[in-house]
């Protein structure tokens, strides 16, 4: 089985993640951006009210994705998925996402037609143990 991990970052967090998973199956990350400035106070204000609002922005995928299943990581921004990974998430078939959700204390609610989604919460310290099981239960 061929994978692709994509992610978006704001603060480095879901970069660590992606990274981890990558090198476990001996690929590269690919890191998906906007042309928006979410850094610092100010865009976390505005990353809080694009997620809730379903704001749409153009992306550019830094790399190849292309795979018989996919491994997305992102924050969680107000309980929903960034605006980036969303818009990423459109050209992908749901049934072939490993959905990885990283935040300080949240879990995703939207879960439905992922493959699998897994909430890797910073408060609970088992990020490695989380990524352990994601890689365990993948296909070869």
């Amino acid at each position: 089985m061929k994978y692709s991990v994509a992610y978006f970052s704001r603060t480095g967090n879901s970069q660590r993640i992606a990274r981890k998973i990558a090198q476990k199956l001996s690929i590269e990350a690919v890191e998906v951006t906007d042309k928006m400035k979410w850094k610092g106070l100010f865009g976390y204000l505005r990353a809080v009210r694009c997620s809730r609002n379903n704001k749409d922005y153009e992306i550019l995928i830094h790399g190849k994705i292309d795979s018989d299943e996919y491994i997305v990581v992102t924050p969680l921004w107000a309980g929903h998925i960034t605006p980036a990974i969303r818009k990423l998430l459109k050209t992908l078939p749901k049934n072939k996402v490993h959905l990885i959700v990283s935040s300080g204390s949240s879990t995703l609610k939207e879960r439905a037609d992922y493959k699998s989604v897994v909430d890797i919460i910073s408060k609970k310290k088992n990020e490695d143990e989380k990524i352990d099981a994601l890689i365990a239960s993948l296909s070869p």
